[in-house]
């Protein structure tokens, strides 16, 4: 029996099969105490990735010290749960490895005092650890597969939402976020977002959940008209953003969504369905008709034509100055807008505050050592997501781990021409999503349990 309450017979060969996967499912919570501590702190994880995205990205420091706080406390409930139910039972992710390594890393800048600003890298170092606690809380939330299958529901309706807002918004505007907040940034704001590609590394990172919803067999075919039309909308919202580096971002995502569209069986019509949704992406925005949308996508023929774009070239190009004389711990976690006046090759009135390119900035601040942690910490995130994803149509934990594998490499192609990682919101649920992308095969194979 289904779901819905109704019986299906499906033939052998069309049954999914949770042992084939090689995922085992997992028990239910064994007492009443057990399920309302583990659905509140789920539920606690949930409301702080939706904080940071409301609150403007969570750029400002009192929206990051409410971050850290609340991955703090989240952790100190998890802990006072495990001791109250008379046990440690955790969950094992393989990316705890390279993530403890960076920590030790960055201790060893603070200790060594191998950091040209002491202070930056010590703040710096606390929002890098809330990301490393939502990435281990992520993991010891998503043990049932019920839950695996609410974070995408609830990441699917946290987008649509979002974008809706962002809609209504740019075609009511009064040159105000939340229609009371002035924008003193100078960039062009979407959303809640005050800069429109940060708003699209958002959007990058949710899409791809109620697309795989849409494309899956877990639901009837209305629910999944109505994840497709979610998608529809939350996709549009990225070309409504014009931010070029989320549309070349996001066209990288439907790539390789249709190259794992093909690799599985009955794979036309899946690919038939993905075509069948970027026209009527397409027919949508003609329709909607954005003010300066063409400009933007003509844009794109000659991208290096455009100003910021060569000096994005240029700042990359310094960088590597900046490399060479610190080449193996770096200058310290963020301290590149302190250091890079000293080695900037062109005039401006205004600061670089970051890199433009989020892989450089880690190199420049960590140096080949973090930069080869960070190599390490993205290699097990597709092995093991990609070993986790062939039945994902049918077993919903594999959608999941592909919702979450297509969104983290949606921010990483966008990374390379700006600053998503930087902006906390982002990255908090770029963590999230890689916690989410490994869990499909390390569930019920690395459990570490004492009392």
């Amino acid at each position: 029996m289904n779901r819905f309450g109704t019986t299906t017979e499906l033939p052998l060969r069309a049954q999914p099969s949770l042992i084939a996967v090689g995922v085992p499912d997992l028990t239910e919570p064994a007492s009443r105490t057990e399920k309302v501590f583990k659905t509140g702190l789920a539920v606690g994880l949930c409301l702080l990735l939706t904080f940071g995205p409301l609150a403007l990205g969570a750029v400002d420091k009192w929206a990051i010290c409410v971050l850290e706080l609340g991955a703090a406390l989240l952790l100190i409930l998890w802990a006072a749960g495990e001791i109250a139910l008379g046990r440690f039972d955790i969950t094992f992710n393989p990316l705890f490895v390279p993530a403890s390594l960076f920590g030790g890393l960055i201790a060893a800048q603070l200790l060594l005092k191998r950091s040209a600003y002491w202070y930056a890298t010590w703040q710096k170092g606390l929002l890098w650890c809330a990301f490393g606690i939502l990435l281990f809380l992520t993991t010891q939330c998503l043990r049932q597969r019920v839950w695996r299958r609410n974070v995408g529901l609830f990441f699917t309706a946290f987008g649509f939402t979002v974008a809706l807002f962002a809609i209504v918004q740019q075609f009511m505007p009064n040159g105000k976020i939340y229609w009371v907040i002035p924008n003193q940034s100078g960039w062009p704001f979407f959303g809640p977002y005050i800069n429109h590609s940060h708003y699209a590394g958002l959007m990058e990172m949710l899409v791809p959940f109620p697309l795989v919803f849409a494309m899956g067999h877990g639901w009837r075919s209305p629910v999944r008209v109505l994840f497709g039309f979610a998608a529809l909308i939350m996709a549009s919202t990225i070309f409504l953003s014009q931010s070029l580096g989320g549309i070349v971002a996001f066209g990288g995502e439907m790539l390789l969504f249709t190259a794992l569209l093909a690799r599985g069986q009955r794979s036309r019509l899946g690919l038939v369905w993905l075509a069948l949704l970027l026209i009527f992406l397409a027919v949508w925005l003609i329709a909607l008709r954005p003010v300066g949308l063409v400009e933007r996508l003509t844009a794109l023929k000659n991208p290096m034509d455009k100003a910021d774009a060569g000096v994005r070239a240029v700042i990359v190009k310094d960088s590597f100055k900046m490399v060479r004389q610190r080449p193996f711990l770096g200058w310290g976690l963020g301290t590149f807008s302190t250091v890079y006046p000293s080695f900037r090759s062109f005039y401006s009135e205004y600061e670089v505050n970051e890199a433009h390119n989020d892989f450089m900035q880690l190199l420049v601040e960590t140096g080949v050592t973090g930069f080869g942690l960070l190599v390490v910490f993205l290699i097990v995130v597709y092995r093991s997501g990609i070993r986790s994803i062939e039945h994902w149509r049918h077993d919903p934990r594999a959608g999941i781990t592909i919702g979450a594998l297509i969104g983290c490499t949606g921010l990483l192609i966008h990374s390379l021409s700006d600053f998503n990682l930087q902006v906390p919101a982002n990255a908090a649920l770029f963590f999230a999503l890689t916690a989410i992308a490994t869990t499909g095969e390390s569930l019920g194979r690395h459990r570490l349990s004492g009392r």
